[in-house]
């Protein structure tokens, strides 16, 4: 895996997409070219566990969603420089997207690494996890597909607990997340989060 290799400018290749001109559902033969296994991560932020998983592993196609524009163009940025053609990007809010546009049971892994925790409990209706969240995740992973978690916030890990123990579709998994070979961590926010010493929580959960 070679991170540091930069592309000339002429040799770089697009991989954002937009909203509004993908087809309902998507076809991931169409949007990559060729017909590879798909995997999603929800909440980029500055793309790195993108741009090291799609360098690690050529042969699998990544898809990420991006809620804050900001960090999508920092992810587009370091994806579009190197040599990349297995990765989309969007920049749109994710559970929408994923009932729209995700066919049912067309991904291998669902990852979802250190989401906004939303802190203020009158806030908490804005997090991610929730029931309905798992049960989108049950329809578009393949049997056996796995949904991958972790999470610095010790509130927001307790939160997922209770929602996994009130659903009845993903099973419990040996399968953890894992970050590519010969890199520091899952993602910015996991690198910087082991240097000061604090506590990640991860799980795996499988569909039947």
């Amino acid at each position: 895996m070679n991170s540091e290799l930069i592309l000339p400018k002429e040799q770089r290749q697009a991989c954002e997409i937009v909203p509004a001109d993908c087809p309902k559902p998507l076809d991931f033969s169409v949007l990559y070219g060729y017909a590879n296994p798909v995997e999603l991560e929800i909440g980029i932020g500055k793309g790195y566990f993108m741009m090291t998983s799609a360098l690690a592993d050529p042969e699998t196609n990544f898809l990420g969603i991006e809620y804050a524009r900001k960090y999508l163009i920092r992810a587009i940025d370091r994806i579009e420089k190197r040599p990349i053609r297995n990765v989309r990007l969007v920049h749109t809010e994710a559970m929408t997207f994923i009932q729209e546009h995700i066919p049912d049971q067309s991904l291998r892994t669902v990852h979802l690494y250190f989401p906004d925790p939303w802190h203020k409990k009158r806030h908490h209706k804005r997090r991610i996890f929730q029931l309905n969240f798992i049960e989108q995740v049950h329809r578009i992973l393949q049997p056996k597909g796995h949904l991958l978690i972790a999470t610095d916030h010790a509130d927001y890990w307790a939160w997922m607990q209770e929602v996994l123990e009130k659903q009845t579709l993903l099973n419990p998994s040996e399968r953890l997340p894992e970050p590519p070979i010969d890199t520091e961590g899952l993602t910015n926010y996991e690198i910087k989060y082991l240097r000061e010493g604090r506590t990640i929580y991860r799980t795996g959960y499988q569909k039947p």
